[in-house]
């Protein structure tokens, strides 16, 4: 079965870079938030980036950029540890060698800086 999604839409907020301790080591992943818009509804999507190369190129961007990502489409889950609810998140995931990141320039309603 293949596992690819790719959407285009505008970057929220700046890239987070958020770094885990793993395995006597530390692990570096890039989040982004992405809205993709029709004339009917506005959908919100959260982008995992875990190859390098697409990392640098997430952090090099800003806020109100109209991107293009392509990569697999994931869900986590885990238990809350004070209530024992089981929760979780749908989100587009970026791996080594498997996905891509492109800018396509300011978004239309974006200001020049």
């Amino acid at each position: 079965m293949l596992n690819r999604v790719t959407i285009t839409g505008k970057l929220l907020d700046t890239p987070k870079v958020r770094t885990f301790e793993a395995r006597g080591g530390t692990i570096e992943t890039v989040s982004l938030w992405v809205e993709v818009k029709d004339d009917h509804r506005a959908d919100r999507f959260t982008v995992e980036i875990n190859c390098p190369k697409q990392m640098a190129v997430a952090k090099a961007m800003r806020a109100d950029v109209m991107v293009e990502v392509t990569g697999k489409l994931r869900h986590d889950r885990w238990q809350d540890k004070n209530t024992k609810r089981w929760t979780g998140k749908v989100f587009v995931a970026i791996d080594p060698g498997e996905g891509s990141l492109r800018s396509k320039g300011l978004a239309e309603t974006a200001e020049a800086a």
